[in-house]
């Protein structure tokens, strides 16, 4: 059976598509990779919480999953509205990277670079949350995809940049870079995650790449996202990882009152407390 998967067409996309694409072949499929030009792609110039609600990277692709175009959707399930294209969803999601943020900054440390430093990131949650370890340091717009960046970077246009470590994992970079554990900078809901979407009722397709654990954890982050309403407009980082018949959720909001969660909520009821979180958190707020 041939199954055309629907991709962004950055190396990173294609390097998490063709993580998807392997486990098929392995499974007797035959695979062609499809390039979707998103709107994500396309206005380059805009920050990204200006694109609040529309799926900047995801809905071309998803649409034209919908339309049978495609047979499969591989996403940034950080990139992923709760609200979807109709007669599509997300069917399964891959073990999980690192979920850590990640400074590059040509071989320095955040506390080494000098007051005045400029940040390259479009993120208004990392420049809330390194504003609090550095409020000496200048932060700057940063698109583009992940190799643009380390280039501008390297130009001297930017003295550090601010990105996803799965990214550099998944293109085997050879960059020095400070990893930040999520407790400390909390990252987006689902950062780390690869999320693979059908249309609805075509599941069987790949649910047997599904991971349990990651897919449990990938919903209690978008149960409290979704309950708070904040996308992109607003700093906020929620992460949780499965630790044993308990699902550990640490949740920031630096935007208001400033708020940090982090305890352990049991696993078999996970969603229903994470509900709470987020309730109690616009309640704080």
């Amino acid at each position: 059976m041939k199954l055309r998967i629907g991709t962004r067409g950055s190396k990173l996309a294609l390097a998490q598509t063709k993580i998807v694409a392997e486990k098929l072949e392995k499974e007797g499929y035959e695979v062609e990779i499809r390039i979707i030009k998103t709107a994500g792609d396309i206005m380059r110039d805009r920050p990204l919480h200006e694109f609040k609600g529309m799926g900047a990277f995801v809905r071309a692709i998803d649409l034209a999953l919908a339309r049978k175009e495609i047979d499969l959707a591989v996403h940034s399930y950080k990139d992923v509205p709760s609200e979807r294209v109709e007669g599509t969803r997300i069917s399964a999601v891959l073990k999980r990277d690192s979920p850590c943020d990640a400074l590059i900054a040509n071989g320095k440390r955040l506390e080494e670079l000098e007051s005045g430093a400029k940040i390259g990131t479009s993120s208004l949650r990392r420049r809330a949350q390194f504003s609090r370890l550095r409020n000496d340091v200048v932060f700057e717009n940063l698109r583009g995809n992940l190799d643009t960046r380390i280039r501008k970077l390297k130009e001297g246009i930017y003295d550090a940049i601010i990105v996803a470590e799965a990214g550099i994992q998944r293109l085997g970079l050879k960059v020095d870079y400070q990893r930040f554990p999520p407790d400390l900078i909390v990252p987006p809901p689902n950062q780390g995650i690869i999320a693979i979407a059908t249309r609805e009722g075509e599941d069987e397709l790949v649910s047997f790449l599904n991971d349990q654990d990651t897919w449990l954890c990938a919903q209690v982050e978008r149960k409290i996202a979704k309950e708070l309403g904040f996308g992109c407009a607003v700093p906020f980082g929620v992460y949780s990882e499965v630790l044993g018949s308990k699902v550990r959720v640490v949740c920031e909001v630096l935007s208001g009152n400033y708020i940090k969660i982090d305890e352990k909520i049991p696993k078999d009821s996970a969603l229903e407390y994470a509900l709470d979180i987020a309730r109690r958190i616009k309640s704080e707020r």
